[in-house]
């Protein structure tokens, strides 16, 4: 598995945007035109998942010190199944980091669920503290979701801290 780092006009711009516009509800993910715009960022990292030369996913992570956060990740619909997911976290998880940390849905349906026991899988904890992604547009709603990691976060004081970093450094910063 590669990592191939996605800058303007990048010859896989187009099908990652089917995959990140298919893959994530309007209000759970930037228009794609704000993505764009932010791929400069050199905390900011769009990357193509590449295995034997084809395309087969994308990754979006934000790395500092204190964490590596994982904003959107996908994997081709057709590719599925053949432990592409896995073997990109395996190399995102190479990184580094004190803190790997991603958003997930709450457990309300089958495919949230299984989405959880994938990471579970990979070796992320489910926190159980209130977690509300911050809109990615300024009026629009916050939404109830949970934050997994590694390593699990143990207090409510680590957990406020890390969210509030990540709420200022993904979402704020941007408005």
């Amino acid at each position: 598995m590669i990592f191939v780092r996605i800058e303007q006009e990048h010859p896989y711009l187009d099908t990652i945007r089917i995959w990140y516009e298919e893959s994530f509800p309007a209000n759970e993910r930037r228009s794609f035109t704000n993505l764009r715009r932010i791929l400069s960022c050199p905390d900011m990292h769009l990357c193509g998942l590449v295995e034997q030369g084809q395309l087969v996913g994308f990754i979006v992570y934000w790395q500092w010190p204190e964490l590596v956060f994982v904003e959107h990740f996908a994997i081709d619909p057709s590719q599925r199944g053949q432990r592409f997911g896995q073997r990109a976290l395996d190399k995102l998880l190479a990184i580094d980091s004190r803190y790997f940390i991603l958003e997930v849905e709450l457990p309300q349906d089958d495919i949230s669920r299984r989405r959880i026991q994938f990471y579970e899988r990979q070796g992320f904890h489910l926190n159980l503290f209130n977690y509300n992604q911050p809109p990615y547009q300024p009026g629009m709603p916050e939404i109830p979701m949970h934050l997994m990691s590694i390593p699990a976060i143990e207090n409510p004081e680590a957990f406020t801290e890390l969210s509030a970093l990540i709420e200022a450094r993904v979402y704020n910063r941007f408005y």
